[in-house]
């Protein structure tokens, strides 16, 4: 604003002119013009900040005032712009999210000339004005890389003083942009797994990590160091290879400097391993009476992912449960594919056994007299059978688990019973016995005459109490009587009949 200057003049022929100055800060300037053409000056300098008045009047020769020879004039002085105050709600300095309010007061002093208008911009767009000391402007425009948005508020006081003050505000429209790459959310896979961590911002990331837990297939928890984050272009990027089987369940999180946060999640497993298949192997080679595969699924195949099976019995599909009695050599097979590609298979022959051991009697026959010794083997039909009790006469023999053939000699006379006991590897039993009876050796003379001893034995009386007579004659009244003599000496025995009467 440009200061004023006032100029008195006196026109008049008669009486004379007065005037009395008060500047801003109540200094006074008096003076009065006699002489017409005579004249005064206040100038510029003589103004102050605020109110400055002057009066003018005329007086006539007696000093009496001149009717409608007043003059007064209130002249305000206002030089200084008006005073600029911004402020947001976290700061100038601080970031925002998609907007920012702009609070703005002015101030013009008690001697200024108060506010004409406010005026902001954001950048070139003008937001708004308006003729209140204070006012508030939202501020929607975006920061790019980081930049502020420059903003500009303009105040005017009513004496044209003007006055802008520029800042930048910073404000952020979106979350960082995040990815996990170099594998899919869920994948399962064979091989070792490189993943990618990246993160970028259209403008100022604050902080990127990485949370990264290992499940091994034991159960056992583990959580991964961060490897070094890198800048690739405008992002950040960490790479990990997990090796490891497990499940790996990781979280990236990434926040901007408006505080915006963003994060993704991901699983992968990682199994080299094939699934393994248990129990088949028990089962290879074993004979059995009848089979049925009772082990559950979760027993049988033991694979920390998911997997698809089959499961068969001499080449088809087996339901576990079932029973199998037929007799035979039979093939057991289950496969397994885990959810990685890992495959497993396993194979057991075994045979279904239901017929009991046939157990065997060498060199004996039932029944049969032998004289003085008898020497008997036993054995069994089957080499893979086993015997597993033989008694003889009641008392158990020694048996050996590794023979096949056992020989015994009985040489004690009387009747004698062996029994057998045998079982196979199917787990089938059966027992046999058998009977025979040691006699002394008979002379050539017994040999002959035994046939006749049998023949004419009379009825009620046994061979023995015929020739247990203490003369070594026998003698039976009746019809018949049987002499039987032997000569001394001789082999010979010479049999009388003869029939006595009464």
């Amino acid at each position: 604003m440009t200061l004023p200057k006032i100029e008195i003049i006196h026109v008049s022929e008669y009486g004379v002119t007065k005037f009395r100055f008060m500047d801003g800060e109540g200094g006074t300037v008096q003076g009065e013009l006699a002489k017409s053409g005579d004249r005064a000056c206040i100038g510029p300098e003589k103004f102050k900040e605020g109110g400055n008045s002057i009066y003018v009047w005329m007086e006539d020769e007696d000093g009496g005032k001149v009717e409608d020879s007043e003059c007064s004039k209130q002249v305000l002085v206002d030089t200084a712009a008006p005073d600029i105050q911004l402020w947001a709600p976290s700061g100038l300095d601080a970031w925002y999210q998609r907007e920012a309010l702009l609070s703005v007061r002015c101030r013009d002093g008690e001697k200024g000339s108060q506010i004409e208008q406010i005026s902001a911009y954001a950048g070139k767009q003008l937001l708004g004005t308006t003729t209140n000391a204070q006012a508030a402007f939202l501020i929607s425009q975006k920061s790019i890389q980081g930049n502020g948005v420059p903003v500009t508020v303009c105040a005017v006081d009513k004496a044209g003083n003007k006055k802008e003050v520029s800042r930048r505000m910073y404000i952020d429209s979106a979350p960082p942009v995040i990815a996990i790459q170099g594998i899919d959310n869920y994948m399962i896979t064979s091989r070792p797994a490189e993943v990618c961590f990246r993160a970028e911002d259209d403008n100022i990331l604050d902080s990127v990590t990485v949370r990264n837990m290992r499940e091994s297939p034991e159960g056992d928890v583990e959580e991964l160091p961060e490897n070094e984050w890198l800048s690739e272009e405008e992002a950040s990027v960490m790479r990990q290879r997990l090796s490891e089987d497990g499940i790996y369940k990781m979280e990236l999180t990434a926040s901007d400097r408006a505080g915006f946060v963003r994060s993704q999640s991901a699983q992968v497993i990682v199994d080299k391993k094939n699934p393994v298949i248990r129990f088949v192997d028990e089962l290879d080679g074993r004979f059995v009476r009848e089979f049925r595969w009772n082990h559950t699924l979760e027993e049988t195949i033991k694979d920390f992912t998911t997997y698809a099976y089959e499961i068969r019995l001499d080449g088809k599909m087996y339901p576990p449960g079932k029973k199998v009695k037929t007799e035979g050599v039979h093939t057991f097979q289950v496969k397994a594919v885990d959810a990685a590609g890992n495959r497993a298979e396993a194979r057991a022959r075994f045979i279904i056994d239901r017929t009991p051991p046939e157990i065997v009697f060498a060199d004996v026959e039932e029944g049969r007299e032998y004289e003085e010794a008898c020497t008997f083997k036993v054995l069994l039909e089957n080499k893979n059978d086993r015997i597993e009790e033989i008694w003889i006469n009641g008392e158990e023999q020694a048996v050996n688990a590794r023979s096949k053939v056992y020989q015994y000699t009985v040489q004690e006379y009387g009747e004698h019973i062996v029994k057998v006991k045998a079982c196979d590897k199917a787990g089938n039993r059966s027992e046999a016995d058998l009977g025979f009876e040691i006699v002394k050796k008979e002379t050539i003379f017994e040999k002959i005459i035994k046939p006749v001893k049998k023949r004419f034995v009379p009825e009620g009386k046994s061979v023995k109490e015929i020739e247990g007579r203490p003369d070594g004659r026998a003698v039976q009244r009746g019809p018949v009587l049987i002499l039987f003599t032997a000569a001394a000496g001789t082999a010979a025995g010479i049999a009388c009949y003869r029939k006595w009467k009464k």
